[in-house]
């Protein structure tokens, strides 16, 4: 009988520039040789055009690697409802055979500062007052600044649609990402590395 890929993604929008790496991961150990067959990608976004580059990106990714994929947009043009039925709804309309869902543990953002520029001079600075002066003028003149950094977590499971069971599952952190095409090939990437890693992927 098919096996069944689904693929869920969580996306939302930030700004700033991504730094992404997988915290952990966990795979069945149970399972070998498996065959993810074909994928359903399913982004979901506040954006709708931010969910359709990022499931494009990721069916595009598994076809690269010799893996049937289809981006939810094509079978359901609004976000697939939380129900069971919109659910296989959309797995019968893409003859999938696997399920990947991505969804986002949280979110949090962090200030930070940056002292200003300090100024060190040769010499006995403290000692004369013509140099003493600017050196301690300089540095009130020029304070430190505030940064944000935003940090966002997600979540991304691995399912077998017939029995249910959880194949894999990963977790990534993401520093200040940006929505866009190349965030969104990075972020993927990681997730394609660690499902090789795991013999679920060639």
């Amino acid at each position: 009988m098919k096996k069944f890929s689904l693929l869920l993604i969580s996306l939302f929008l930030f700004s700033g520039c991504a730094a992404n790496k997988i915290l952990s991961s966990y795979s069945d150990k149970d399972v070998e040789q498996y065959a993810l067959g074909r994928i359903l990608v399913v982004g979901i976004a506040r954006n709708e055009t931010k969910r359709r580059i990022y499931e494009n990106t990721f069916s595009e990714s598994f076809r690269k690697r010799g893996v049937q994929s289809i981006p939810s947009y094509s079978v359901s043009k609004q976000s697939i409802e939380p129900s069971k039925a919109a659910l296989m709804d959309a797995i019968t309309k893409s003859s999938a055979d696997t399920v990947l869902i991505t969804h986002m543990l949280g979110q949090s953002e962090q200030e930070h500062y940056q002292p200003g520029t300090s100024f060190f001079y040769n010499g006995n600075t403290y000692n004369g007052l013509f140099d003493y002066y600017p050196f301690v003028y300089n540095s009130v003149s020029l304070p430190g600044s505030y940064t944000n950094t935003t940090r966002v977590l997600l979540e991304t499971n691995l399912y077998d649609v017939k029995s249910e069971k959880l194949l894999w599952t990963a977790r990534t952190e993401s520093i200040d990402p940006v929505m866009t095409r190349k965030y969104y090939q990075k972020l993927i990437d990681l997730f394609l590395g660690d499902l090789q890693e795991n013999d679920l992927l060639n």
